[in-house]
Parts: C-alpha cells; sequence; structure tokens
C-alpha cells in the first residue's frame, strides 16, 4: 500500500510504502492503518499522511 506522505516545512509530497511513511511518522504500521481507517490521514509534528483511497 503506498501513501502520500507531505513535508509540513517544505510542502514536498512524495508516495511512500505504508511501512516507510510510518518509520518517517515514528509510528507503528498498524497505527497507521488504523488512522486511515478511522480518518483517512494521519498528523504528525512534521507529516500528514494520506491514504491513496482519499
Amino acid at each position: 500500500m503506498k501513501v502520500l506522505v507531505r513535508d509540513k516545512r517544505t510542502n514536498k509530497e512524495k508516495w511512500l510504502p505504508l511501512e516507510k511513511a510510518a518509520e518517517l511518522m515514528r509510528l507503528a504500521a498498524e497505527e497507521l492503518e488504523w488512522a486511515f481507517e478511522e480518518f483517512g490521514q494521519c498528523e504528525c509534528e512534521d507529516h500528514i499522511a494520506v491514504d491513496q483511497k482519499w
């Protein structure tokens, strides 16, 4: 599964595998998946990840 990750500081976006996005956001992949199921996105201090379905 690929997710769109936006860096809040630079506004640059990248498509990353779920595991890489979770690592970048310092989360477990399961936590990121849960956030996508509940909210369609996940936000941390430096990044925002959006599920490809949204």
